[in-house]
């Protein structure tokens, strides 16, 4: 079988520990829930939930329904997420919080799952999410993913499977814009979205050699292609306003945050 073309032509994105779901939740809770650290006294109580999502569902498609490839499984190990209001954002205060490391989730399952976190209100700027690879000996963990940090699997339009593996352990930083933006006890909710799309956009599968009538992008396999990937990391993720609560990227909206 032939492999489909390049993605170069792709749009821009316009916009515990084992086994969890990629877009990130902050749905508030009753008090008293346990999670993630804070300073200050605490005044919203929150949950942070991850999936995967594709800006361009027809060419990239999430399981199915995309013309160029589809995303089966999203394997990845996630880190401690910081939210801080330090960096260029011009704000004045001084506030952040953690919250606790998610782990290894497949993030193409069409699910999110979560973690807790308390806060201090107020104005934010940025937002880090390390990538961590798994140990190779690491027997808990799914056997695709043990020393890797990121496992990427599907189809092509044409049926040809596809693997990415990536040791890539990057430390993601996601910038607000001048004002930062805002979280309290009634606006405590966004979503940190993984979108495929944008992490396949620079990838030439039709460039890709084949081994057994599969493309496997590795350190050992098409590196070339695995580099493409790998640049598009930072710009695949982002982070939105939840208004309704959903976990679901609204009609109309409101990113906080993307890569600088």
């Amino acid at each position: 079988m032939t492999p489909a073309g390049s993605l170069d032509m792709l749009p821009e994105m316009s916009n515990g520990r084992r086994l969890c779901g990629l877009l990130v939740a902050l749905l508030p809770l009753a008090a008293g829930c346990s999670g993630g650290t804070e300073t200050g006294n605490p005044s919203l109580t929150g949950q942070l939930s991850y999936t995967g999502v594709s800006s361009a569902p027809t060419e990239i498609g999430v399981r199915d329904g995309g013309r160029v490839a589809n995303v089966k499984r999203a394997w990845l190990d996630l880190a401690q997420v910081t939210v801080s209001s330090s960096g260029p954002c011009g704000l004045t205060t001084d506030n952040a919080f953690t919250v606790d490391a998610l782990g290894v989730g497949d993030h193409a399952a069409g699910i999110h799952n979560a973690t807790t976190f308390k806060a201090t209100g107020g104005a934010f700027c940025s937002l880090e999410l390390p990538f961590l690879r798994v140990s190779s000996d690491d027997m808990t963990a799914p056997a695709e993913l043990r020393g890797h940090a990121i496992v990427l699997t599907g189809e092509l339009a044409d049926g040809t499977p596809f693997s990415i593996e990536s040791d890539q352990t990057e430390l993601v930083r996601l910038q607000a814009g001048d004002a930062g933006f805002d979280l309290s006890s009634s606006r405590a909710d966004a979503l940190l979205a993984f979108d495929f799309a944008a992490w396949l956009k620079g990838v030439d599968f039709a460039a890709a050699s084949l081994d057994a009538g599969s493309i496997n992008v590795s350190e050992t396999s098409n590196t070339a292609v695995l580099r493409a990937f790998e640049a598009q990391l930072a710009s695949g993720v982002a982070l939105y306003r939840d208004r309704d609560q959903d976990g679901v990227i609204d009609d109309a909206p409101e990113l906080l945050a993307t890569a600088p």
